[in-house]
Formats: C-alpha cells, structure tokens, sequence
C-alpha cells in the first residue's frame, strides 16, 4: 500500500466517532481483547481438530463430527473480524506502521483462499468417505497449510507489540 493511502487511511480515521468511543474508554479496548481470545480460540481450537483429521490424524473422530464444528470456526472469525477492524481503527497508526500487522493480514489471506480451496475441493467429497479412514494427500496439504497459516496468524498477533514498526 502506498504512504499517501494509509496515511489517508489513518487521518481519517483518527478521531471518527469509532476512534473516540475505542480509545475513549478504559474498559473497551481490554473487553475486545477478552472477545479478541475467545474468537481466536473458537477459531482456533475447533481448526485444530479438523485440521488434525484433514491431516490424516484424530482418526477416532469421524469426518461427519468434524464438520460439525464448522460453525465453531465462523462464530470465532466473526469475533476476530469484529474485535480486530476495531483494535485497527482504535489505533490505525500503530497497526499500519507495523510490519508484523502486515504480515499477519497476509496470512489471514492465504488461510482464507486455503478455506475457499477446501470448500470447492474437498468438502464436496467428504460425505464419500469412510467415517474413520485415512484422508486423501490433497486433504492433508489443505489441513497442514491451515495449521500453519492459522499458527502464523497467532504469533504474529501476539508479537505486534513487540515488533515494532517499519
């Protein structure tokens, strides 16, 4: 992104009624971090097992339970998304200094294009397959690069404050 848009970006959002109401209060931005956790470990936690078995692991646990925790992992995103556009336009310009920000973003696409990937490759085959039997190696690649985007897009948050900028 260009300086000229994010600094556009920024100005316009530092002192929008969502900047002051954010930034404004002493008990807004740590109950988003509370509802920032419980997002990423609904998300996260839920992922986990389903990755797991996409992997060709947990397989005690049949692919129709997996799916159920589907609406787990949208429940968490959405807390994500909510809580983390408002951490963004609490502080934009921390956020968009920030290098490892960045790169965290970057990642949430790649684990998002991967989610788009196994809905159209392989979720469609799901309901063919043995309950408990081995997954497929396409099933595998999706599972082991949602772990591992999902994982990066972990550290990378947790590491923001720590960074720095640039």
């Amino acid at each position: 992104m260009t300086d000229a848009i994010v600094e556009l970006f920024v100005n316009t959002v530092e002192g929008s009624v969502i900047n002051t109401w954010v930034m404004g209060s002493v008990w807004i931005w740590p109950l988003m971090e509370i509802l920032h956790f419980i997002g990423l470990s609904l998300l996260f936690g839920s992922l986990l097992v389903i990755d797991l078995r996409l992997a060709g692991y947990l397989r005690n646990i049949s692919i129709a339970a997996i799916h159920k925790l589907l609406p787990l992992v949208f429940i968490g995103f959405g807390l994500n998304f909510i809580t983390g556009s408002l951490f963004l336009m609490g502080d934009p310009a921390r956020y968009m200094a920030n290098i490892g920000f960045w790169w965290k973003m970057c990642l949430v696409v790649v684990a998002l294009l991967n989610a788009l990937w196994f809905k159209m490759k392989i979720s469609p085959l799901m309901a063919n397959w043995s309950p408990h039997a081995d997954t497929p190696p396409l099933a595998k690649v999706i599972g082991w690069l949602s772990l591992g985007s999902w994982f990066g897009v972990l550290l990378l948050g947790r590491l923001i404050p720590y960074i720095g900028t640039g």
